[in-house]
């Protein structure tokens, strides 16, 4: 680690010479360091990794994660509200110097944007009424919801069959979109709705336990902060930050305050976050 703080104190000396008049033009790292904050998008109605409590407060696992990071990286912190929609163009344009919206490093965004080292995995999950079932195979001969022309959708009838389910096919019921999954989970037209588990969990939580979730094994999915393209300094800092606090045990007590098995959204994926090696 002590490599990384000597890399940090070397860009935070070099942005010290930059002339002042460099404004806005130049990366993303130069403007966070000279005026000593950054501005991170993170989620508002996504439980639990970013949501506004009963009290009005603004809580949630990224939430926490964006405060720990700014410490670390010994910036002020201004919280932005975004969601899966406006993050893009923010990010696009510089309202946000980073987005943190329970995003999944994909192909399709790579081309596009910069990720960070994953902070999060998420994996496909099975949501079912709570203490119907506890393994996948249990639903062999049962209904179960995805959306329609996804992976879910494949790998649903994948399990199915790997179940001896010999109406695999049938058994799968397609929908057009999440919101209608639930709704169909809810009024038990299906015994169960396999989708990414993080967005499971927010689905969950709109009826507090009533649901659960059921592991599915399979790949996880890497979530990341995600930046601008061509700033190598930014997005190092932020993969150093990230690996730090992994490293020194907060990353930890952030997942096990919102993902650990006494919180209403237990979450577990069982893969470590990478740390490179000095």
């Amino acid at each position: 680690m002590a490599f990384c703080r000597i890399f940090v104190a070397m860009l935070v000396l070099i942005v010290t010479f930059i002339p002042v008049g460099a404004g806005n033009c130049g990366p993303v790292f130069d403007r966070v360091m000279k005026r000593g904050v950054v501005r991170l998008g993170l989620p508002y109605n996504r439980v639990p990794q970013g949501f506004i409590g009963p009290d009005g407060k603004w809580v949630g696992f990224e939430v926490d994660l964006a405060g720990a990071m700014a410490r670390h990286m010994n910036l002020k912190l201004e919280k932005v509200k975004v969601n899966g929609k406006t993050w893009p163009p923010m990010l696009a344009d510089g309202r946000v110097d980073g987005a943190m919206c329970r995003i999944r490093h994909s192909r399709s965004l790579d081309g596009e944007f910069d990720f960070s080292v994953a902070y999060l995995y998420d994996a496909l999950r099975i949501l079912a009424l709570k203490g119907l079932f506890k393994r996948p195979e249990q639903l062999k001969g049962h209904k179960i919801a995805a959306v329609q022309g996804s992976v879910s959708e494949q790998e649903a009838m994948r399990m199915l069959r790997a179940a001896g389910d010999e109406a695999a096919e049938k058994n799968v019921v397609s929908y057009p979109d999440r919101p209608s999954c639930f709704m169909a989970l809810g009024r038990e037209k299906v015994s169960g709705w396999l989708d990414a588990g993080l967005v499971l969990l927010e689905y969950g939580a709109k009826s507090p336990g009533r649901f659960e979730l059921i592991e599915v094994a399979g790949a996880t999915s890497p979530i990341a902060v995600v930046v601008s393209q061509n700033d190598s300094a930014w997005r190092d800092l932020i993969n150093f930050t990230i690996q730090d606090i992994a490293a020194d045990g907060s990353l930890k007590k952030i997942y096990d305050k919102w993902f650990g098995p006494n919180t209403p959204h237990t979450f577990s994926v069982g893969r470590s976050i990478e740390v490179w090696s000095e």
